[in-house]
């Protein structure tokens, strides 16, 4: 049976016969000089800290040019899979990830800090085995790098996908904590324990630069899902989710939604009750905020939602936005509850992942437009069949091929068409 990804890299250069190296629209929003008092804070969320003005930056209309396609997700029950899932979940895990973010000082979009804590979420998401890729933008003055990690779902006949999101830059004057290293530790932790299981529909992971220049980032993001006929059925946007003052604070967490998004607020609602004795958060369903990542996949016509803490956090955009300002038991509540409800969503299943591949073995050095081929080999740990998957790091793959016998040498064929170094990856 298929099972859990595993990806290792194996590099090819390519040389010639000679052996040479182949190598929008306006849409108006509230000023916010007059508005940033605390019931419009309660209100409308977070706002990015350095926009060049008080509007977002949308250069036109975006348009989406189909339809989102799902089937009706199974009513909310209890999984002893994903029980043991939310269990490893707890203060230690996200103090680590956000330890090492935090340590970089302020991550504003385009400079070596921001650049740095990219690569580090970049070179964890490797570590665990995904599928990785940085998008990199332009706009608006600014650039920068969104990093995307990938757990494709076994089921062959989906194309669903299922997003947890958070921004990793951070303003200025910030270490950005609370704002976003919260939700930046929740992503990550999401992608370390789910990594361990399969689900039957693809999962990414993915974090944002240029969200407090005006969600830059997540712009492009959105953009290109477009062009590439995304079918994204859901949203998960974590952005500030770790301050509390007080114990009843740290009992709700308040999510933000548009009409078409209301069935995802009532699923992750349903996720709080039926978990609540492991996760103890209740859902304050808060209406519409335009305020982070999420909101251009709503312009797209997706749906998502936007997790954020129910007392906001006076230390926001400030120095103040410090580790020691958060309630780490309160972020890893609600870092529970968005991984039991991608983990519920996407279809986590309780197959036992198979032994991580070997290198594949083939040529390293080649003529572009010959084929090649590659093996590999592995065991499962319950002999059961097992399918892979080679990236050729064209931008082509195998596909799924398979099944084949837990033990047994996998042959695979691949012709590239440009020069170039390519990294082949398999996993399976």
């Amino acid at each position: 049976m298929r099972k859990k990804i595993y990806a290792v890299l194996f590099c090819i250069t390519f040389l010639t016969a000679s052996f040479i190296t182949v190598q929008g629209s306006d849409i108006p929003n509230p000023n916010i000089k007059q508005h940033f008092d605390l019931l419009y804070k309660q209100i409308i969320g977070p706002i990015p800290g350095e926009m060049k003005n008080d509007e977002l930056p949308i250069r036109y209309e975006i348009t989406p040019s189909f339809e989102v396609y799902y089937n009706e997700p199974e009513p909310v029950t209890l999984d002893d899979n994903i029980i043991a899932l939310i269990n490893q979940v707890d203060e230690e895990l996200l103090l680590n990830y956000l330890e090492n973010l935090t340590a970089f000082g302020p991550r504003v979009t385009g400079t070596s800090a921001c650049e740095e804590a990219g690569e580090y979420i970049y070179n964890e998401f490797v570590n665990l085995g995904l599928e990785v890729r940085y998008q990199e933008w332009e706009n608006g003055g600014f650039s920068g790098k969104n990093i995307e990690a990938t757990m494709h779902g076994v089921d062959n006949s989906s194309n669903e996908i299922y997003i947890i999101c958070a921004h990793y830059d951070s303003v200025s004057t910030s270490p950005g904590a609370d704002d976003d290293g919260s939700g930046v530790a929740a992503v990550m932790a999401s992608a370390k324990l789910m990594s361990t299981f399969l689900t039957y529909h693809t999962v990414r992971f993915v974090t944002f630069s240029g969200e407090e220049q005006g969600l830059y980032g997540s712009l492009h993001y959105v953009e290109e899902a477009l062009e590439n006929n995304d079918n994204i059925v859901a949203v998960l946007n974590a952005d500030m989710i770790g301050f509390a003052e007080t114990p009843e604070d740290a009992s709700y967490v308040k999510i933000f939604e548009d009409e078409e998004s209301e069935w995802l607020t009532n699923y992750t609602e349903d996720i709080s009750q039926q978990y609540n004795d492991f996760i103890g958060i209740e859902v304050i369903p808060s209406g519409y905020s335009w305020g982070s990542d999420h909101y251009y996949f709503w312009q797209a016509g997706y749906n998502a939602i936007f997790y954020f803490e129910y007392n906001y956090n006076d230390y926001y955009h400030t120095s103040g936005d410090t580790i020691e300002h958060m309630d780490l038991n309160y972020a890893a509540k609600n870092s529970k509850l968005i991984l039991a409800t991608l983990a519920e969503i996407s279809e986590l299943t309780t197959q036992q992942s198979p032994n991580k591949p070997v290198k594949p073995n083939g040529e390293i050095n080649g003529k572009y437009g010959e084929e090649y081929k590659y093996t590999t080999i592995t065991t499962d740990p319950q002999n059961d069949e097992i399918f892979y998957f080679f990236d050729w790091g064209d931008g082509t793959d195998s596909g799924w091929v398979g099944p084949f016998d837990s033990g047994v040498t996998v042959e695979a064929s691949h012709k590239w068409t440009e020069k170039g170094s390519y990294s082949i990856r398999v996993k399976a």
